[in-house]
């Protein structure tokens, strides 16, 4: 449960920090031959960082902080200028919103069985939906969609290997 707190602020911020990199940089996905907005990696983090905080606090905690960073972030991009079109804008917020859900939908049952295979089956289903939701609806074409997978799974592959060698260095009781 102490836990919670910092992994929010990252969550939170990470979420911030995607949607300034996608409004300025494109850059090319190592060890692929794609590009994609810059956001990518940060996304693939806070597909992580969602299970953790799960694990950490509950599924009734983590829920509402999804969804009011999936706002907050859609205002500060508002305000400062980062989501100038208004697709992009809706498209990160339905985005976000419906792949954080879907990823709930698929670590829950999961995570008490293998909280290695929850984080990697869950962020890497969350992403495909994430992604093709996002594109789909901000630029009307999925021509970004293999670079933003592949960027996401990226940083997803840390975020599993990270709980696998947490999983293994210390062991904790699951939460409901």
């Amino acid at each position: 449960m102490r836990l919670f707190a910092p992994l929010a602020v990252a969550f939170v911020g990470l979420v911030l920090l995607a949607n300034w990199l996608a409004a300025a940089y494109v850059v090319r996905v190592p060890l692929t031959p794609y590009t994609a907005p810059a956001g990518v990696f940060c996304i693939g983090g806070v597909l992580v960082l969602r299970d953790w905080m799960q694990q950490a606090a509950g599924l009734v905690r983590t829920m509402p902080l999804v969804y009011a960073a999936g706002l907050l972030s859609w205002l500060v991009g508002d305000l400062a200028g980062w989501t100038s079109l208004q697709r992009v804008a809706i498209g990160s917020v339905v985005a976000f919103t419906v792949s954080e859900t879907v990823e709930a939908l698929v670590f829950t049952p999961i995570r008490n069985r293998s909280l290695t295979l929850g984080v990697a089956l869950s962020a890497t289903i969350g992403n495909a939906v994430d992604s093709w939701i996002f594109l789909t609806i901000a630029f009307s074409s999925t021509a970004f969609f293999w670079g933003q997978f592949w960027g996401k799974n990226q940083a997803i592959a840390a975020g599993v290997l990270l709980t696998l060698a947490r999983r293994r260095l210390v062991p904790v009781a699951a939460v409901a």
